[in-house]
């Protein structure tokens, strides 16, 4: 029985029943106290915010996987506009294919017509551009991060390559037996189409440029040659994709030893595919790559609310906590080196290796390309 008999004879509540009691009522009432605070923060955020709206966001393959995390951050820090609370929404969409939809007013666009555009060739904004310069008016002309191509080979099949360059892998891939001007082992490059794998469209550009202009088809049909020993170096049938060619390289399959692949992609591979024996291989010269820019339009189906949504997205994606999405995502963002606030994951790209970026050509290239090492226009 919780009573007992004192020394005076009278009988009182034991200590321990009275300790619990008091516990019981304190934690009560601090978790009473909690649920107010929290209530009345959610009220006092609700109350702020005096309706919903939705950022529509369109990004090209190669920015998605980064943009997307980045809007998901974004819409944590329960922004607004307008007194409007701000939430997203992110669709991906070939970057030719965005830039149409764009220069006809979206008519034929998958998903709500974007506020902000994320394109990662420079390309496409120009053919906007050509068409409506009045809405891309007022984006940043600097890309907010890149991404470069470059080779995915087997560690062992790099041991003999002392220095590799694009201009010297037509002769690198030249006939069996053939070794690099400055030393090493015949190199087979992999080449799924490209019309429809960016990557071996941005390594063969690599191949073709050498300048800072970016590659045309008339540069295209002037190293034809090149491009046509590359073909007959490699394997007669080709991966349908870039993902295919990893996997098959990885296995020791498909007959090449090196798969171009943007530098992004590659670490996105390895994340999925940890015992993949596969490093990358940056060859020394101009190189094509991703380029991302962050652009917020200008059309009609753009209210005040979404302007001023676009603006505050694309200021966080500048912030450290909005870099620092985009280099988790594997892409070079300036300033991402030397920044205390923003870290490099472990298996981010090698920040030593420089690149010396080369302009995208667009999709007209892409189709000489694709015509000049047999694989057809549609790739």
């Amino acid at each position: 029985m919780a009573r007992h008999t004192s020394d005076g004879g009278r009988r009182g509540i034991a200590t321990w029943v009275i300790v619990t009691a008091v516990a019981v009522l304190v934690i009560a009432g601090g978790t009473v106290a909690y649920l107010v605070i929290v209530n009345g923060s959610d009220n006092k955020a609700n109350a702020a915010c005096t309706g919903q709206i939705v950022l529509p966001i369109t990004t090209s393959v190669g920015s998605t996987p980064a943009i997307r995390s980045a809007a998901e951050g974004f819409v944590a820090t329960a922004p607004s506009a307008r007194s409007t609370c701000v939430t997203t929404e992110v669709t991906e969409m070939q970057g030719g294919q965005a830039e149409q939809a764009l220069a006809t007013g979206w008519q034929a666009g998958p998903g709500p017509a974007p506020s902000v555009w994320v394109p990662t060739s420079e390309a496409d904004l120009s053919a906007l551009e050509t068409t409506d310069s009045a809405m891309t008016a007022g984006r940043d002309p600097d890309p907010m991060a890149s991404s470069p191509v470059v080779l995915a080979m087997r560690a062992q099949d790099t041991l003999a390559l002392s220095t590799l360059s694009w201009t010297s892998l037509p002769a690198a891939a030249g006939p069996a037996g053939t070794t690099l001007p400055a030393g090493g082992d015949q190199v087979i490059i992999a080449l799924p189409g490209p019309v429809a794998n960016r990557a071996t469209s941005y390594a063969l550009q690599s191949i073709v440029g050498g300048g800072a202009v970016a590659v045309d088809p008339a540069a295209v049909a002037a190293a034809s040659a090149e491009l046509d020993g590359l073909a007959k170096a490699a394997p007669a049938v080709q991966p349908a994709t870039t993902s295919d060619a990893l996997t098959q390289l990885a296995g020791g399959q498909g007959g090449f030893t090196a798969v171009p692949v943007v530098e992004s992609e590659l670490i996105a591979f390895l994340a999925a595919n940890p015992d993949a024996d596969l490093t990358a291989v940056h060859p020394s010269g101009p190189t094509v790559g991703d380029e991302l820019y962050g652009v917020p339009l200008t059309a009609q189906w753009i209210t005040p609310t979404l302007r001023e949504a676009s603006a505050a997205f694309l200021a966080y994606l500048r912030s450290p906590a909005g870099q620092q999405f985009l280099v988790d995502g594997g892409l070079r963002v300036t300033g991402s080196t030397g920044t205390a606030s923003i870290t490099s994951p472990s298996d981010a790209h090698d920040v030593a290796n420089q690149v010396q970026e080369l302009p995208d050509g667009g999709p007209a290239v892409a189709t000489a390309l694709a015509q000049a090492i047999g694989a057809g226009p549609a790739g």
